[in-house]
């Protein structure tokens, strides 16, 4: 869950060694393999959970999702099909059905798997928001927005949805609902934060700030279920670990606070930008170390409340003329229907430079073709602390 995944590897391979028949974690064992790019050694860890569990006990599942990652969709819809008449319940199985639909090209049966998933779990975030974006390619945007903002009803400020409820409206030529959700202006904070204590100088940090993203264990090149492509990207940092690690906690977690201060000034205390608010939150951390042609592909935060990317290290050659390496919010994936596409905006990059914002903000960059070095940057996103009784 972390994103440490050699280290994963090598524990699930431990535990199995000693008990053969440990499917969940073999299962699992799979997914760490799929998710470091060994396609051939996942594929073979979830036939053998397939073989040992007689496809039951979320094996079939697991090979589907593997297949999935391999971009095997044909396969892996057929996987997931016998994944699903073994176990009918599991509604996340019909979530990956849906996808494998909507990348054959086959829109009614992504409709028919994701009403399914959302009859079976209405709470699915995933499988609701999913279904908003089918039922607008569809065009069917009354039944689209009408699940959208029930949903949002029950779960305020849910990333998943507050996204596909954006662009859902500006499919339904509603331009100006979609912005007050994701205007760059209102809601993108953009700070240059100071140098921390205990640092002379802004090169000192950076350059210890960086050396601790270099030499952390979890680094991996190209990891397959990430944005990251062309370079690599950390697990989830412990920003304890480390002198520069706790400056830049430090500084994040002022620069959270004083987002919030921002939003409240800007009147939106009742805007899902702040729903999910709670006075204390974590930081879940990770550092990218991007080369010349790499890139981040088009992708959002689910998992967090607000989001933010700092700047650590950059190549001479993005300091200059060019939105070479900038970051890029707007750009969606291709899995998200677009009939009217949404306005992008670039942000330049620089070192010290900390760029804040919903995690529902779909978010790339440009690639660049500098060879003086690469793109370092810390991402993290803030998940809220919440107590018993606010649940």
């Amino acid at each position: 869950h972390r994103g440490h995944l050699r280290e994963a590897i090598d524990l699930y391979r431990d535990v199995i060694e000693d008990d053969n028949d440990a499917i969940e974690l073999r299962c699992n064992l799979a997914k760490a393999l799929a998710d470091c790019g060994d396609a051939e050694a996942a594929l073979a860890e979830a036939d053998e959970a397939v073989r040992l569990a007689d496809g039951e006990r979320g094996s079939l599942a697991t090979r589907g999702a593997v297949l999935i990652d391999a971009g095997q969709y044909a396969d892996a819809h057929r996987a997931l099909l016998e994944a699903i008449e073994k176990e009918p319940a599991n509604d996340m199985t019909l979530v990956n059905l849906a996808l494998c639909s909507t990348e054959l090209d086959d829109l009614q049966a992504t409709i028919t798997y994701l009403i399914r998933a959302v009859e079976m779990n209405p709470h699915n975030a995933r499988a609701a928001a999913d279904l908003v974006n089918a039922l607008s390619a569809e065009g069917d945007d009354e039944q689209a927005l009408r699940l959208a903002q029930g949903f949002l009803g029950e779960h305020p400020g849910e990333r998943l949805m507050v996204g596909a409820h954006a662009q859902a409206l500006r499919n339904a030529g509603d331009a100006r609902a979609a912005a007050a959700l994701t205007s760059c202006d209102e809601l993108v904070l953009v700070t240059d934060l100071p140098v921390p204590d205990g640092f002379a100088t802004s090169e000192a940090f950076h350059n210890a700030l960086a050396d601790e993203l270099l030499r952390d264990a979890s680094l991996l090149r190209d990891p397959v279920s990430k944005a990251t492509t062309g370079g690599a990207q950390t697990g989830e940092l412990d920003l304890r670990a480390g002198r520069a690690g706790q400056a830049f906690a430090s500084l994040a977690n002022q620069a959270v606070r004083d987002a919030v201060a921002t939003y409240h000034e800007r009147g939106l205390g009742e805007h899902p930008v702040l729903q999910p608010a709670a006075p204390d939150w974590s930081l879940r951390a990770w550092g990218t170390v991007i080369d010349a042609g790499g890139r981040q592909a088009p992708h959002m935060h689910p998992l967090g409340w607000l989001s933010a990317v700092y700047y650590v290290a950059l190549p001479d050659e993005m300091t200059g003329e060019g939105e070479e390496g900038w970051l890029e919010f707007g750009t969606t994936p291709g899995r998200v229907y677009c009939r009217t596409a949404p306005p992008a905006r670039r942000i330049e990059p620089r070192v010290g430079r900390l760029v804040m914002f919903p995690s529902w903000f779909w978010h790339s960059t440009v690639p660049f073709t500098g060879t003086s070095g690469p793109r370092i940057s810390i991402a993290f996103d803030v998940m809220p602390a919440y107590q018993l009784r606010d649940l």
